[in-house]
């Protein structure tokens, strides 16, 4: 004999009774205080790394152009972005603090795809300072970084070659036409 599936709506009904009921639920799990202090480090990077690529997306929804975080999938695409019906482009989001130096790693050039830094200032913690933005197509920026030949670029002198924004201006474009 198989027993009876209960509804949601009894699931429920049960849930709220169990909330009155301290004996319902286990023991909390008590998890002792570390001994050394966490390191001022600690935690920055990926907080920091979501926090770039949701104020790009920000700055996309602000310019009202339909965008989306992917969610790492694929790894080079943090953003993409629906010019059209049937026609889209991607933004690798790239986080950098404290330097408008970037150590040059590997990234995906290819047509429709962008790549944008945020450099933040040490003092990120301050909601009244605002991180620089920086973003270019990707086989523009591939092909200036090649010319170089640089382990580590200055966004600065990038952005002294490439207009950093004129690929918002083609967003804006672009998703408007």
């Amino acid at each position: 004999m198989t027993a009876k599936k209960a509804s949601d709506k009894e699931i429920k009904l049960r849930l709220i009774e169990d909330a009155k009921n301290p004996d319902a639920w286990g023991k909390p799990i008590r998890v002792p205080a570390s001994r050394a202090p966490r390191p001022e480090w600690y935690g920055q990077a990926g907080h920091l790394e979501l926090s770039a690529k949701f104020y790009v997306l920000s700055l996309l929804h602000r310019l009202g152009v339909e965008a989306n975080l992917t969610h790492a999938q694929p790894p080079n695409v943090d953003i993409t972005v629906v010019r059209r019906p049937g026609e889209a482009f991607t933004i690798e989001v790239k986080t950098l603090m404290g330097t408008s130096r970037w150590p040059v790693k590997k990234f995906s050039a290819r047509k429709h795809h962008f790549v944008a830094f945020i450099r933040y200032e040490l003092e990120y913690r301050d909601p009244q300072v605002m991180p620089r933005v920086y973003i270019w197509p990707s086989e523009r920026l591939k092909a200036f970084i090649a010319r170089g030949k640089a382990k580590t670029v200055s966004l600065e002198d990038v952005a002294s070659k490439l207009d950093p924004k004129s690929a918002w201006k083609q967003f804006v474009t672009q998703s408007a036409a």
